[in-house]
């Protein structure tokens, strides 16, 4: 009869040290939930301000970029008109052949700058990047000093 009882109280044994075990793991699992309802709202405001700081630099950026954008549109506008005058003046250049210029007697010269003041005003008012429109308005003013020097 005590054998038989050492075996109940192994299946006895095993059945504490069992639930001791599942209550470890239970009490571990407790520990790092409760880590983790002190970690993960730490963690979400720490996200969120650098969220917050990020799209103030965006901001700032956009504000810079649309103060640039516009200063761009005004020296574009700027030497659109200038060109638009000095392709009037050189306009009337041509119908009148150059009389009184440096261009008299040169048709195809004078037909060839007003080409190329024309073209010049068309690559500026086709400017889209704000690589293009630097590059335009140089351009036009370069090709507005070549042509008024004829007139």
């Amino acid at each position: 009869m005590a054998e038989l009882m050492k075996k109940n109280n192994a299946g006895f044994g095993t059945l504490v040290l069992f639930a001791l075990v599942v209550m470890a793991v239970l009490w571990v699992v407790g520990v790092a939930l409760w880590l983790l309802s002190i970690a993960v709202p730490i963690a979400g405001l720490i996200f969120g301000c650098m969220i917050f700081s990020q799209a103030n630099d965006a901001r700032r950026q956009v504000r810079t970029h649309e103060a640039v954008d516009s200063e761009l549109e005004a020296l574009r506008r700027d030497a659109s008109l200038e060109l638009a005058e000095t392709i009037a003046r050189f306009d009337t250049l041509v119908v009148t052949k150059g009389i009184g210029t440096e261009l008299y007697g040169h048709d195809d010269q004078a037909a060839e700058i007003y080409r190329q003041l024309l073209a010049t005003h068309e690559s500026l008012q086709l400017a889209a990047t704000p690589t293009q429109k630097i590059e335009s308005v140089l351009q036009s003013d370069t090709a507005r000093r070549d042509a008024e020097r004829y007139l």
